[in-house]
């Protein structure tokens, strides 16, 4: 050690003569004094993935495994190597076959986080049977605790998000579907309306907007429900988010109809004392087809 230190001194004051002296210092030494000794990343993930599937190990410990992979999988590289490493399986298995609820929302956080902004791990994640479907399912589960049904919707919402092909596949296993009784639900709680609100925008930002996608958006509700929200909410993000859902569809040329209309004027009762404190361009993007 007093010789990598000699070396070290030398190296910073560029003493060429000094640093002959001292010699090179061992490479196995400078990589334990930067702390470059350790396990790399890849296998940092097997070992969480093994602690995490380890039926030996508590929850908590569990819990704690998932964190370390979701921060290591924030680095996009390490988000593309689930696929590499084979551990997209075991995590939907979790997601699937897990009794307890916190490590499903654990799982989902992940699955949301590996696909945001990632198109190689959108598309890794396509490959295994029933995953779009299975995330749906969750996200539409009424019995599902609050957090992991805002983590099914946030990883929904990542994995459509500028991929037309998923937002299509979402599209045919009726995935609109999970998102007007949530905003049509008095009981539910701002941060999933406004995850559920996401969901919609993702998907509209994915898709050419058509007369199609917004017959199935009536019949399903979603617009109404969407309207809706602005005179049941005081949330302004929920409000705001509401707003620029409309005037993405206005901005589409689509026409609203009159019953649309009538809820809309009533809504901007509701929200016109808020006014200041939204969006300008939504607020008056909207108001000027009323």
């Amino acid at each position: 050690m007093e010789k990598l230190l000699q070396w070290s001194i030398a190296n910073s004051q560029g003493d060429k003569e000094a640093m002959a002296r001292a010699g090179q210092p061992d490479p196995k030494l400078l990589q334990q004094l930067f702390g470059g000794g350790g396990p790399d990343d890849p296998t940092l993930m097997k070992e969480s993935m093994a602690v995490i599937m380890n039926p030996e190990v508590d929850l908590e410990t569990k819990l704690v495994a998932f964190d370390n992979f979701e921060m290591l999988i924030e680095n996009l590289d390490n988000a593309n190597n689930i696929e590499n490493l084979k551990l997209w399986e075991p995590l939907l298995d979790v997601l699937v076959q897990t009794k307890d609820e916190e490590l499903r929302a654990a799982a989902l956080s992940i699955i949301g986080t590996a696909v945001q902004n990632n198109l190689d791990s959108q598309n890794n994640f396509m490959k295994y049977d029933n995953g779009l479907r299975s995330l749906i399912e969750i996200a539409s589960d009424k019995t599902k605790p609050l957090d992991v049904r805002t983590k099914a919707f946030y990883a929904l919402s990542n994995l459509i998000r500028n991929h037309k092909d998923i937002s299509e596949k979402f599209f045919k296993l009726n995935g609109l579907d999970c998102i007007a009784p949530v905003l049509s639900d008095n009981t539910a709680k701002p941060k999933l309306k406004m995850r559920a609100i996401a969901l919609l925008t993702a998907y509209l930002s994915s898709v050419k907007i058509d007369e199609n996608i917004i017959s199935v958006l009536r019949k399903d509700g979603v617009i109404e429900s969407t309207i809706e929200c602005l005179s049941d909410e005081s949330n302004l993000n929920i409000i705001d988010r509401v707003l620029s859902f409309l005037s993405h569809l206005i901005s589409s040329g689509i026409k609203f109809n009159e019953q649309e209309l009538h809820k809309l004027n009533e809504g901007y009762k509701h929200i016109e004392p808020l006014k200041d404190r939204l969006n300008e361009d939504d607020y008056l993007a909207v108001k000027y087809v009323l």
